[in-house]
C-alpha cells in the first residue's frame, strides 16, 4: 500500500512537471516625485519614478512652461528634475524595495512637460551614447532594476515648443527605434555585468498619430522589438481641451460616442500593428474629469453633450479617485452615478449641470478581465497617490492575481 501511495505521489509530482506555471502579470504605478505616496509593494510589481529629465546645455526643463534649470551632465544625458528632493524619494523607494526584493524600481524619464529634448537627444549618436550611458549610471547608482521612456510624443509634441528651440522631427520615430535598439544592447551588456536583467520600456500613445508612421505602424513593431513591455496609456481620450462631456478612459465603443475611441480600439490597433500581446501592458487612470455647463440631452444624463467648460476647481479638472470617494461624489451630493454602455461610470448633476468621468473599482475590474481574456503583459496606473486608500490598486492586484 505504502508503495502504490509512494508510485502514486511519484506519478502526481512528476505529472505536475508538465504543466506551466501561469504568467507573470506586471502591474506598474507611476510614482510621481512631486509628491508623497504611500507604496503597497504587495499590489504591484513594477514602481516608475516619475520624472527624470534630460540635460542640454547645461540646462534642463521646458522653457515652454517652465525656467529652465542648471544641470552639470552633457548633453543628452539624464539628470534628476529637483535633485534634493528626488535623490530623498529615491532612496526612499529603495528602502521599500529592500524589504520586498521581488519589486522593480524603473526610473521614468520625460513625461508630458519635459519630453521637449528627446528629439534632439535622439537625433545624433553622441548624445544618444550619453544618454545611454547616463541611464546605465543612473540605474547602478540608484539600485534601480530598468528606465522607461515617457516620449510625448516623437513626431509631433504635446506641448508647444519654446521659440527658439527645436522639439520634434520627422525622423522622430525612426530615431526613437535606433535609440531603443542601442540602449537595448548596453543594458544587456550591464546586466550581463552584474548578472540581473535590466528593463527597458516606454509609455505610448492611445492613438494612429502615436501608432503610425505615415501610412504605416511597422515602426512600433520595431521598437517593441527592443522592449521588455509598452506601458499603453489608455486614457485622456476626453478631457479639458474640449467642451463636450467625454470619457477618459471608456473600455468599449459606444454608438452614443461621437468620437469612437476607445481601450479595446487601442489595443486591437497595437495588436494588429505586430506588438505581442504579452508586451503590452494596459493603462488606468486613477483620476477623472469633470465639466459644468452641460446640457442634460435627451435622457438626461449629460454623456456625450456640449458644456461650457472643463471645471476649474480641481486645477485641470482632474479628479483624484480618492478625493471623489472622501468628499462624497459617490453617495449623492446632486450627482447622480450612472454607468455607460462604453464600460465605465459617470456622475451627473442636473441642476449645476456638472459631469464627471472616472473610473471605479467595478470598471477596473472589467479592464482587468479584458487584459487577461486578450492576453496582455499586465496594467499600468497613474497615479500611486491618487488612490492613497488603495481600492483601485487592490481591484487590479486581485484581479491579475497578486
Amino acid at each position: 500500500m505504502r508503495r502504490l501511495a509512494a508510485l502514486l505521489a511519484a506519478g502526481l509530482i512528476a505529472g505536475c512537471a508538465h504543466f506551466d506555471a501561469p504568467p507573470r502579470h506586471e502591474i506598474v504605478g507611476y510614482y510621481a516625485g512631486w509628491k508623497e505616496a504611500q507604496v503597497d509593494p504587495a499590489l504591484l510589481t513594477v514602481v516608475n519614478y516619475a520624472f527624470l529629465d534630460i540635460c542640454w546645455d547645461r540646462r534642463h526643463g521646458n522653457a515652454a512652461v517652465e525656467p529652465l534649470a542648471a544641470c552639470r551632465e552633457p548633453n543628452g544625458a539624464l539628470t534628476l528634475g529637483d535633485p534634493a528632493r528626488d535623490v530623498l524619494q529615491l532612496e526612499r523607494l529603495a528602502s521599500i524595495k529592500a524589504k520586498r526584493p521581488g519589486l522593480k524600481l524603473v526610473g521614468s524619464v520625460g513625461g508630458w512637460s519635459r519630453s521637449n529634448r528627446f528629439s534632439d537627444m535622439a537625433a545624433d549618436p553622441g548624445t544618444r551614447a550619453a544618454f545611454i550611458d547616463s541611464t546605465v549610471a543612473f540605474i547602478r547608482n540608484f539600485g534601480f532594476d530598468g528606465i522607461d521612456i515617457d516620449w510625448e510624443y516623437p513626431g509631433e509634441i504635446g506641448v508647444p515648443c519654446a521659440s527658439g528651440f527645436t522639439c520634434d522631427r520627422p525622423q522622430d520615430k525612426r530615431n526613437f527605434v535606433t535609440l531603443a535598439r542601442e540602449l537595448r544592447a548596453a543594458l544587456d551588456a550591464a546586466g550581463a555585468a552584474d548578472g540581473k536583467h535590466y528593463l527597458s520600456t516606454i509609455a505610448a500613445g492611445c492613438d494612429r498619430k502615436f501608432a503610425f508612421d505615415g501610412a504605416s505602424a511597422a515602426w512600433i513593431a520595431e521598437l517593441a522589438a527592443s522592449l521588455d513591455w509598452v506601458n499603453l496609456m489608455t486614457y485622456d481620450y476626453h478631457g479639458t481641451w474640449e467642451n463636450r462631456a467625454g470619457h477618459v478612459a471608456p473600455l468599449y465603443a459606444d454608438p452614443l460616442d461621437p468620437a469612437g475611441t476607445n481601450v479595446d480600439a487601442t489595443v486591437t490597433m497595437y495588436l494588429e500593428a505586430g506588438v505581442p500581446a504579452r508586451k503590452l501592458t494596459l493603462g488606468v487612470p486613477f483620476y477623472g474629469k469633470g465639466w459644468t455647463g452641460c446640457e442634460p440631452g435627451p435622457r438626461g444624463d449629460g454623456q456625450y453633450q456640449p458644456c461650457k467648460a472643463p471645471v476649474s476647481d480641481p486645477p485641470e479638472a482632474t479628479y483624484e479617485f480618492s478625493k471623489l470617494a472622501d468628499a462624497g461624489y459617490f453617495a449623492g451630493a446632486g450627482l447622480a452615478r450612472h454607468r455607460s454602455a462604453a464600460g465605465v461610470p459617470y456622475l451627473y448633476d442636473p441642476a449645476s449641470r456638472t459631469f464627471i468621468s472616472y473610473d471605479d473599482e467595478a470598471s477596473v475590474r472589467d479592464k482587468m478581465r479584458y487584459a487577461v481574456q486578450r492576453g496582455l503583459r499586465g496594467a499600468m496606473y497613474w497615479e500611486i497617490a491618487q488612490d492613497r486608500n488603495h481600492e483601485l490598486a487592490a481591484a487590479i492586484a486581485q484581479e491579475l492575481g497578486r
